[in-house]
């Protein structure tokens, strides 16, 4: 077997201390973990410190179940020397590491491991929403060519720690990495780019997302913009035409910049808008050929053109963006659209995307199914969307704003951030508005009882809120043989 990076290329590349009482030439690790339930024979552990958490604590379980390498923060070796020490000498095959913080210490170990993969042609997917969509689509098509050449982003490990993580599943196979960029501070992006340093990016959009934690779009799109920070004269950097923040975006990229959008003329793009299908997708042509999205709504529409642009860059053939497209699984929680029989008999289209939330995202959801055509009621299940700080009220009173302008029967509010919404749209419970503070099994047990009295066939129902409101819970109590 054969080891991710060696120790001495680990210790070079962290400027950490080794303390180790075996052979360490003869230490390896074949994979990473940062939790010590998933550590097993052959790990790199990386204990991490949290608000709430030291991950230090969980050492001798990840040693016990096959660590082979472990780092340390200095500052906590210091301050249990003789207790590190003891366990180091009982356990001769492992390294244990000290560095001056384990979280950039991962970091630094994956920017290293990537630097050994240098034809490995580089993407990187961020924004505030659609990013995950998007970077499902990319692989879809990437893999409709490449196959098993093509290593990416498993879920949402976007994050500061799960990029890195990420990028210790690439192999001497692969020719394309899909890597998603997520952020919940500043620079966070700024540190996961350094580990990638893409060839290729996409930034879908600058919207509202985290604003709470970073002030202002402005804010967002300077951190967003870090994504392109390393892309060389050969790559290229890929922006959304309508976007208020393109240009800001694209400042100082030293490679090609592509716009994409609706209002990019087909003649450049090659992509001819065909029609709406309503909640079964988006139909056009791509340099002649039709093409059937099966993600509803024109924001993933628009994401696809984004995808098409950079095959198109990378070579990749129409045919290949065809059948990636087409061929695009569901992302689960992610705007799933399902028919279902509800428990009270009648058969009703689902909108589930109750993994996350921002005002953007809900926004659309509200006008695209406020503008489907061909089906009964319009009903929305809206909760709360987190991380929106001072921005909160206004954000929530969107909401309320959105649904006033849009075509809809009947909306129940969640949670205590949507009063606001539900104060713009009148403040008062009736037969077509309903608002529920508190997300409680009491709150759900009444929604799902709204729910089955006025149902009917040919109704569409939307769920959507932050994940933590769980509005997924809703859904097995209210729908026949729905898990």
């Amino acid at each position: 077997m054969q080891s991710l990076l060696t120790v001495e290329q680990l210790l070079d590349a962290l400027n950490g201390q080794c303390i180790c009482y075996g052979n360490v030439d003869s230490i390896i690790f074949s994979c990473v973990a940062t939790d010590s339930r998933a550590v097993v024979e052959n790990t790199l552990f990386v204990p991490l410190m949290g608000e709430f958490q030291n991950g230090h604590k969980y050492i001798p379980q990840a040693v016990e179940k096959g660590a082979s390498v472990v780092l340390i923060n200095k500052a906590e070796y210091e301050s249990k020397t003789a207790e590190y020490d003891s366990l180091a000498k009982a356990n001769e095959k492992v390294c244990f590491i000290l560095v001056e913080n384990t979280l950039h210490g991962l970091q630094a170990a994956a920017e290293a491991y990537v630097a050994q993969f240098p034809n490995l042609v580089k993407i990187s997917i961020t924004g505030s929403c659609g990013k995950t969509t998007t970077k499902e689509m990319l692989v879809s098509v990437f893999k409709a060519k490449y196959g098993d050449k093509v290593v990416y982003t498993q879920g949402n490990f976007n994050s500061e720690t799960g990029l890195p993580l990420s990028v210790f599943n690439i192999r001497k196979n692969h020719e394309y990495g899909i890597f998603e960029m997520g952020m919940n501070r500043v620079d966070e992006i700024g540190e996961i780019s350094k580990v990638l340093k893409s060839e290729y990016g996409i930034i879908t959009n600058i919207g509202t997302a985290h604003i709470g934690i970073l002030g202002s779009q402005e804010k967002i799109a300077e951190e967003k913009r870090k994504s392109f920070r390393y892309i060389s004269e050969k790559g290229a950097a890929f922006v959304p035409a309508s976007d208020a923040f393109a240009d800001f975006c694209c400042q100082g990229v030293k490679g090609k910049i592509v716009k994409y959008g609706e209002s990019v003329d087909s003649s450049k793009s090659g992509v001819t808008f065909i029609s709406d299908e309503g909640l079964f997708g988006t139909k056009f042509s791509v340099d002649g050929q039709t093409v059937t999205l099966p993600l509803s709504g024109r924001h993933n529409f628009e994401n696809a053109l984004g995808v098409i642009a950079l095959a198109k860059e990378c070579g990749i053939e129409t045919k290949y963006i065809k059948t990636g497209l087409e061929g695009m699984a569901k992302l689960n929680g992610r705007m799933e659209i399902d028919q279902a029989e509800l428990k009270n008999g009648s058969k009703v289209y689902l909108v589930k995307d109750c993994y996350n939330a921002n005002p953007d995202s809900m926004e659309k959801v509200i006008e695209f199914v406020g503008g489907v055509k061909n089906v009964n009621k319009k009903i929305f299940v809206l909760a709360d969307m987190k991380e929106l700080g001072e921005k909160s009220k206004a954000g929530h009173e969107l909401i309320g704003k959105a649904l006033s302008k849009n075509e809809y029967d009947l909306a129940i509010l969640v949670g205590p951030e949507m009063k606001y919404g539900f104060e713009v749209l009148g403040g008062t419970e009736n037969k077509k508005n309903y608002y529920f503070e508190e997300k409680s099994n009491e709150t759900f047990k009444q929604i799902v009882a709204i729910l089955l009295e006025v149902s009917k066939t040919n109704d569409v129902i939307v769920f959507k809120g932050s994940h933590s409101m769980e509005l997924e819970k809703i859904i097995p109590e209210v729908c026949k043989n729905e898990e």
